[in-house]
């Protein structure tokens, strides 16, 4: 082996010193002023506003937020606001939120930004979730009366409520209302893990395991879904605020099935899971239902969200009970899944509390952070599971190896000969094989002559020679005593006649070793209906018929 001792210290000494110089550079780099892209202040326009419903005033004087009680589907609300004699700076924007419904901003009557449902598509037009709207205001507004109309579609909790307005530079409110961009990074990390470990099962040659890596990616995907789709972050990759909304619908209802199944494939559970596998495909008929009651305009998926989400709260409990008691029973094994369940559990409920008390939480990147933490305990469990699995595999392997390798000469013994045999015999398609049987000459007076260990050494090197001799797709057996046998695919008869040649004269005139051999061969073709037995018994007979003729030859 070679020594690099002394280039190893110089590497390491280079880069302890760019190390060094780095963080040189970077402070004194530090040194460069430069603004801070939200350098201008945000105000927030809290009121007062007045709320009409219609061309009816129902409150006036209120300061924003303000939610609206009672149904709300199909009902249009206007918020105006005297804007004030003169605004924060020079390129003033509001930032507004609607959720459920579409937005028109007037000032004095005159439309300056409209956000509508499409003309196609849904029955009922679907807006999704909190999106913001950012909408320049010229100076010329000033002092003028400014109304937000609110369209609603929809009568779930994320309707009726009219969020907070605020100005200041189009770059400052970008930033203010992306501040959860945490959230963002969780949910493309997950999606972008989700996908790789998807591709990366496909790989996995044990079924059990490639299942149980299969379903751990659907759930980091779900996982990343709902997270990417509840965070405002997502606007700044992608403005349509319904598209990311589906991932949120189709990780709640298809969350159930993947978590089933990753239990079954990769823990050893009671077959009580069967029942919990059969209630997950309940939610997968609920989301078609879903689809087709939005398709028809009867309900939106938003509307369902509530009752959905309760639903799956209720089966996480159960699942997690069930898994519990088994835990509790002594099945030590599901320890990692519950604690991965408990974070999981704690965030899907935070949700659903936070959408049943209309609570909107500035921080939602501890729930999102709640679901990474689940995913990331349920990745190391499938990464030990495979482990576990190799090292069984290698171990197996190991034994297998021992068990069908000759321990002298390092090729198959007998009984890996024999399993050959039966697999050839029990093939669907069978080819064509050329068979060499070869013996060792004179191998008894080499033992008695110089010993066993000069004859074990003549089948070691006769061995040896032998599997560079054969072409490499050849098997090559220790046939019994001082016999080989080689099996030699695809091959007519004056191949193998040219091969047995070969052997023969290499062993007999090549001067490289002090010993001979007896080669003899044949051919079995499938088609001729001949058994393997009896072609193995010809080259047999062709060897001893070659070994007859050596020994008379030297007489």
């Amino acid at each position: 082996m070679l020594d690099f001792s002394a280039e190893h210290r110089m590497q390491r000494i280079l880069l302890l010193l760019v190390v060094v110089m780095l963080c040189m550079a970077c402070f004194l780099d530090s040194f460069l002023p430069i603004p801070a892209l939200d350098n201008e202040p945000t105000t927030e326009w809290e009121g007062p506003w007045t709320i009409y419903e219609g061309e009816t005033a129902i409150a006036k004087d209120v300061k924003l937020p303000y939610s609206i009680e009672g149904p709300l589907l199909g009902k249009t609300f206007t918020a105006a606001y005297r804007l004030p004699a003169s605004f924060p700076n020079h390129n003033t924007a509001i930032a507004v939120n609607t959720s459920m419904s579409s937005l028109i901003v007037s000032v004095d009557g005159t439309s300056i930004y409209r956000f509508e449902g499409p003309k196609q598509g849904w029955a009922r037009p679907v807006f999704g979730g909190s999106t913001p709207h950012f909408i320049r205001l010229d100076d010329a507004y000033q002092g003028k009366t400014l109304s937000l109309t609110f369209e609603y579609t929809s009568n779930n909790a994320f309707a009726g409520y009219i969020h907070e307005v605020r100005a200041g530079s189009k770059a400052s409110l970008i930033l203010t209302e992306f501040k959860e961009w945490p959230s963002l990074f969780f949910g493309f990390s997950l999606l972008l893990l989700g996908t790789l470990i998807a591709l990366f099962s496909f790989a996995i040659q044990t079924k059990e395991e490639q299942k149980s890596f299969f379903y751990l990616a659907m759930i980091l995907l779900a996982l990343g879904g709902w997270v990417f789709s509840q965070t405002p972050s997502k606007f700044l990759l992608w403005r349509n605020p319904v598209l990311p909304l589906n991932f949120s619908f189709a990780a709640l209802y298809t969350l159930p099935t993947f978590l089933t199944n990753y239990v079954i494939h990769s823990y050893p559970v009671h077959r009580r899971i069967k029942h919990f596998k059969r209630i997950s495909m309940l939610f997968l008929l609920m989301y078609i239902i879903g689809g087709l009651l939005q398709m028809t305009g009867i309900a939106q998926y938003t509307d369902l969200l509530l009752y959905s989400g309760l639903a799956l709260a209720l089966f996480l409990i159960a699942l997690f009970t069930n898994l519990g008691c088994e835990y509790i029973k002594g099945n030590s094994r599901l320890s990692s899944f519950l604690l991965a369940f408990s974070c999981l559990l704690a965030s899907i409920l935070a949700e659903v509390v936070l959408l049943a008390m209309n609570i909107q939480l500035d921080s939602a990147v501890l729930l999102h952070f709640g679901m990474a933490l689940s995913a990331v305990i349920l990745f190391w469990h499938s990464i030990t599971l495979v482990r576990q699995k190799t090292q069984q595999l290698s171990k197996e392997q190991l034994l297998q190896q021992i068990a069908y390798t000759d321990a002298l000469t390092g090729v198959g013994n007998r009984a890996s000969y024999d399993m050959e045999v039966e697999r050839i015999c029990n093939a669907g398609k069978l080819e064509v094989l050329g068979i060499l049987m070869m013996d060792v000459n004179n191998l008894k007076q080499i033992n008695d002559a110089q010993g066993h260990k000069a004859g074990d050494n003549v089948l070691r090197d006769f061995g040896q020679r032998l599997s560079r001799l054969l072409p490499a797709s050849a098997s090559l057996y220790r046939y019994g005593g001082d016999e080989f046998i080689a099996l030699i695919p695809k091959v007519d008869e004056d191949q193998i006649a040219k091969l047995a040649d070969t052997v023969l004269d290499f062993f007999s005139s090549s001067g490289k070793v002090d010993y001979d051999v007896a080669v003899g061969y044949a051919v079995y073709i499938p088609k001729k209906k001949e058994k393997f037995a009896q072609v193995v018994s010809r080259a047999d007979a062709a060897m001893y018929r070659c070994k007859s003729a050596m020994k008379a030859k030297k007489v």
